[in-house]
């Protein structure tokens, strides 16, 4: 009798083992948001609602799934933004001075004149009329890529020459300097080329650098002389980059912690946060703050963030600093704590208004649209999709994805419900398991009674 209980406790044990499950269907998600297509693409991408975060179970955000209006599966992929925006290219004429001379002589030929238009100067370059000999070639250019102090941020430039009687193919040096004197090669050699076969033309124009350089650059072949006179040459320029706009979040859960000038607040959902705004509700308020987050109610307080904030009146001019910023970060819960030897904030509750860069979701549309987004299962497995457009041009990638799309509000699936793990009852692979276990118990207690007979014997 105690055998066959202790059997059945074992199996019933093991049955209601919950097992995460891959292959989810639509009726597994809380939660759903219609996706539109207002032009045809094969690759879309939008930032994720607010709503997704808010109704998500995993931090990892892996309880989200796309499907097209069949119910079939899409796949997907969640990338997390840069915070600013990168620069804006534009282009620049660069001035070219060609370089003669025979095949053994020294590059310098070339005259200087300094125009000193404040306390450092500045340095330009004016081409006289050289005088070419039967022996002279063009051994290369000298390139001014800058004048004045600011020294810009250089991507590439663009050659250009006329179309040659016949092809060639040649590798270049570059060497940069700012006083003519000391060069100092730039990276590696680059090739150019002007091809033609069967009525195409190859060109290859563009010199690849990286970024910020000197003012002069010399272009000289790796071997023999220039290959093909250049017409003009152009820079393409990187612009200052900006910072990403950013969404913000009021928040209305602040309360007093019984520390004095402490407060606490959660966020509606796994936000990533990269500052926070407190403002605080009297003018005239200058505070030492200190910004605390963590994942859950139960875990250490982690510091992210200290800052002199204030909110004052000068002349009927308003100055405000109130922002903390902080590396991007998804906890819920925060902690704000303030120095209260100067009176703190005063009697009223601050506003704090969180700001924060939603992922970008990528999908294939493949199939019929409307596109469900799906979100929110206590029973996703974590899923780790690859690249959509792994190993294709930033030109192919700029054609095939569009954001025009239109994003619907979010309404209920299977609700709350779905939330919650679903229990998998295994009895196949558990009865197996009981079958071993009572074969065991009974070989022992078969060995039991032949070791007790065998007793009774002696």
């Amino acid at each position: 009798m105690r055998l066959a209980c202790l059997l059945w406790v074992l199996l019933c044990g093991g049955a209601v083992a919950a097992e995460p499950r891959e292959a989810l269907e639509q009726g597994d998600f809380a939660w759903g948001i219609r996706l539109e297509p207002e032009v045809a693409s094969p690759i879309y991408q939008l930032p994720l609602p607010q709503a997704v975060y808010q109704g998500v179970t995993r931090a990892d955000l892996g309880d989200l799934q796309l499907f097209n209006g069949r119910g079939e599966r899409l796949p997907h992929e969640l990338q997390l933004p840069a915070k600013r925006l990168p620069g804006q290219e534009s282009l620049q004429s660069i001035v070219l001075f060609p370089l003669y001379g025979t095949r053994a002589a020294d590059l310098q030929r070339l005259s200087l004149r300094i125009r000193r238009e404040s306390a450092a100067g500045v340095l330009t370059l004016e081409q006289q009329q050289m005088h070419r000999t039967q022996d002279d070639v063009l051994r290369g250019y000298l390139l001014q890529l800058w004048q004045g102090e600011q020294r810009p941020v250089i991507r590439r430039l663009t050659l250009h020459w006329p179309e040659p009687a016949r092809g060639f193919m040649q590798r270049l040096k570059l060497e940069q300097s700012d006083d003519l004197i000391s060069w100092r090669a730039v990276g590696g050699d680059q090739v150019i080329a002007d091809l033609a076969y069967s009525g195409e033309r190859l060109v290859k124009a563009d010199i690849r650098l990286n970024g910020s350089l000197d003012r002069f650059i010399r272009l000289v072949p790796d071997k023999g002389e220039m290959a093909v006179e250049l017409d003009a040459v152009e820079a393409v320029t990187v612009g200052d980059s900006q910072e990403r706009p950013q969404q913000e979040t009021p928040i209305t859960t602040l309360r007093r912690d019984e520390q004095a000038g402490v407060y606490l607040f959660e966020l509606p959902g796994r936000l990533p946060v990269t500052r926070v705004n407190l403002i605080p509700a009297e003018s005239n308020t200058i505070v030492r703050a200190t910004l605390y987050s963590r994942a859950t109610a139960e875990a250490p307080w982690i510091r992210r963030s200290q800052a002199t904030l204030y909110r004052i009146l000068i002349d009927g001019t308003q100055l405000d600093q109130t922002a903390l910023a902080v590396e991007r970060v998804n906890d819920r819960f925060w902690k704000l704590a303030v120095d209260t030897s100067g009176g703190g904030l005063g009697e009223s509750l601050p506003r704090v208004k969180v700001s924060w860069i939603p992922h970008l979701l990528r999908f294939s549309a493949r199939g019929e649209g409307p596109f469900l987004l799906a979100y929110g299962s206590g029973s996703a497995v974590m899923d780790r999709p690859g690249s959509l457009l792994q190993g294709f041009s930033e030109t192919q990638r700029r054609q095939w994805v569009s954001e025009r799309i239109r994003v619907g509000q979010p309404f209920e699936l299977a609700g709350t419900a779905a939330l919650t793990p679903q229990r998998i009852y295994d009895w196949k692979q558990w009865s197996l398991w009981g079958v071993l276990i009572l074969a065991t118990l009974l070989l022992g207690w078969m060995a039991w009674m032949t070791l007790r007979q065998m007793q009774q014997r002696d």
